[in-house]
């Protein structure tokens, strides 16, 4: 009996650090592609905007 239990006591300890094996395996790979996204460099918009591109609405407009 006591080598059943000590093989069972085996098993699940194996069985528990395959889980956290796999858990920080997973937490590297998501601080991987943060840290991958914020290192891409940031849009800059560089279209021509004017004022009379769009109109103003005004509250009688809104109405209508």
């Amino acid at each position: 009996m006591t080598t059943l239990s000590l093989l069972l006591l085996v098993l699940c300890m194996i069985g528990l650090l395959v889980v956290l094996g796999v858990g920080a395996f997973l937490v590297l790979v998501k601080l991987g592609v943060i840290v991958r996204e914020a290192s891409r460099p940031t849009y800059q918009d560089s279209g021509d905007y004017r004022i009379d591109q769009g109109r103003d609405v005004r509250p009688e407009d809104d109405r209508a």
